[in-house]
């Protein structure tokens, strides 16, 4: 969760607005979307990679724990085992947290997508303080 933590401390940056600033976060705007994005689809790319990774661990571990078992295990019993095996369990670690790390990013891809009217309607509360 520690990647998690970071994005979310990094777009907190990204989308502080103050008077002072607003010209500044305007401008990058544009760019910081474009990176957000980046990190949305390559979490998405990793999170597939990690699924195939386990599944083919999984097809891999079956045949052993057939031929260890001193009783007679059908190959979905076995599927079972292997999902308790250490590594698997660790690539849906992986696997969970990535998928946390997707939706707050699709989320935080939405609250970008808004803040130009944020922007734009924080310059007309500037402008009507200064009628």
């Amino acid at each position: 969760m520690e990647k998690l933590e970071r994005y979310i401390e990094a777009i907190t940056k990204d989308l502080y607005i103050d008077d002072f600033n607003i010209k500044e976060v305007q401008m990058r705007l544009p760019a910081r979307k474009h990176y957000w994005v980046a990190k949305l689809i390559d979490a998405k790319i990793q999170k597939g990679k990690l699924v195939a990774q386990k599944l083919s661990l999984k097809e891999s571990l079956i045949p052993g724990i057939i031929e260890g078992s001193s009783i007679r295990l059908t190959a979905n019993s076995a599927a079972h085992a292997a999902d308790k095996h250490e590594t698997v369990q660790a690539i849906n670690k992986s696997i969970r947290e990535l998928e946390f790390i997707i939706e707050y990013l699709e989320r935080a891809e939405k609250i970008f997508a808004s803040t130009s009217f944020d922007i734009k309607n924080i310059i007309a509360i500037n402008q009507m303080e200064q009628l």
